[in-house]
């Protein structure tokens, strides 16, 4: 159990990356200030030291991978169950009834985000996140039932973007190929061609 637990949020960082690495190739300003954020807090010819302290600095980081998440998530949907009768779209539904909430429908929704169809990691930078709904963004679902990975994903994710953009650039083989994903459970990125080279 443990090592399938440990494969699958493997594939799942590895799947966040490609697809943070896709949008970023696509948006080269967009990347252009993250890399810039990253050389102010860990600048290039010093000693590198990656501190849990110095990750949380990152908020543009932070404010990609959130968008990135929002506009491709990982999961499509994720259940809940009702406690107590209620109404809903005008049905009656029992106690215990589960819905399946879909998490593009949330992600994408007008009323929530402006041009919800356009990546724009300010959406998330340096913005307060009690402004926006509470369940606007349910990456890690929400409520009681909060995923309790959300924090070390989270770090994960920022230290594997210190790690490889510090040092590396990455550019799409074929700009024009489209992100190559499949979707059961989750949402996984198939394939995704790049060059990577030294930045210096």
């Amino acid at each position: 159990m443990k090592f399938e637990v440990t494969c699958l949020m493997l594939s799942q960082i590895s799947t966040s990356f490609s697809i943070i690495s896709y949008y970023l190739c696509h948006h080269p300003q967009v990347k252009q200030k993250m890399i810039n954020e990253i050389d102010s807090i860990f600048p290039q010819n010093t000693p590198f030291n990656m501190k849990y302290e110095d990750l949380l600095k990152l908020e543009y980081c932070d404010a990609v991978i959130n968008e990135v998440s929002r506009i491709r998530p990982t999961g499509n949907e994720f259940p809940r169950y009702v406690e107590n009768p209620c109404e809903v779209a005008g049905y009656l539904w029992d106690a215990g009834t589960m819905f399946h909430i879909n998490m593009n429908g949330i992600h994408l929704h007008k009323e929530h985000w402006p041009n919800p169809e356009i990546f724009d990691p300010d959406r998330f930078y340096k913005k307060d996140p009690n402004e926006r709904h509470k369940f606007s963004l349910v990456t890690f679902g929400g409520g009681l039932r909060d995923c309790p990975g959300r924090k070390l994903a989270t770090i994960e994710l920022l230290s594997l973007i210190v790690l490889v953009f510090r040092k590396y650039d990455i550019e799409l083989v074929d700009m024009n190929a489209p992100l190559v994903t499949k979707s059961s459970i989750v949402n996984s990125c198939e394939e995704l061609k790049v060059r990577i080279r030294p930045r210096n």
